[in-house]
């Protein structure tokens, strides 16, 4: 179960800006995952208004003991107001290097639906190195592509691309906390980014 916080220092309207989200992970069997997140985020009226509620099931296509893993997950959006609900599909892909590193990237592909729905299918990317260091705690570096919708790709600065550093603390042997340094490196990308996700293993 994770507890996400990002923190944006500097959003379009020159103000700070706090979304946060609820995420739980539940093992179905060694093939299937259940995924189930809240979220909420920074409005006129509230701090903290309801934003979404999402459902999603992964399927584990990989074998144990392989050093490529891969899977899919089928998710639903359902979200707060008149905006419109999203369908999505994500594809993950993992590597286990021999040096301890792991590579994972994400495909996130989405739909709106209902009311207000924009045509076209939205893509975004997602991609990690990450090694854990002796003392338990893990460093890495991440990157997160936001690429719009396929009616409108545009070029590379009108997208959102944001890169940065993580470092995770652990705790104990149940809990954790995440900590990314996100930098926008395309024009439409916030200059930056702070994150904090605080875990623990049910």
């Amino acid at each position: 179960m994770h507890y996400r916080v990002a923190i944006d220092p500097d959003n379009a309207d020159g103000e700070r800006s706090v979304a946060t989200r609820l995420h739980y992970l539940h093992s179905i069997n060694d093939d299937l995952k259940g995924v189930l997140f809240m979220g909420s985020r920074q409005t006129a009226q509230s701090d903290f208004d309801f934003d979404y509620i999402h459902a999603g099931l992964f399927i584990d296509l990989g074998e144990d003991g392989q050093k490529f893993r891969n899977g899919v997950r089928f998710d639903i959006r359902v979200r707060d107001g008149s905006r419109p609900n999203h369908l999505g599909a994500l594809w993950l892909g993992q590597y286990y290097f021999d040096s301890g590193w792991t590579a994972r990237m994400n495909v996130l592909s989405s739909v709106q639906v209902g009311d207000h729905a924009n045509d076209g299918l939205n893509l975004q990317t997602r991609w990690q190195l990450a090694t854990r260091l002796e003392s338990g705690d893990s460093i890495g570096l991440e990157m997160y592509s936001f690429l719009g919708s396929t009616d409108n790709l545009g070029n590379f600065n009108s997208q959102n691309h944001a890169l940065g550093p993580t470092y995770t603390k652990s705790i104990n042997t149940n809990w954790s906390l995440y900590s990314s340094l996100l930098l926008g490196v395309s024009d439409s990308a916030p200059d930056t980014q702070l994150r904090f996700w605080l875990m623990r293993s049910l």
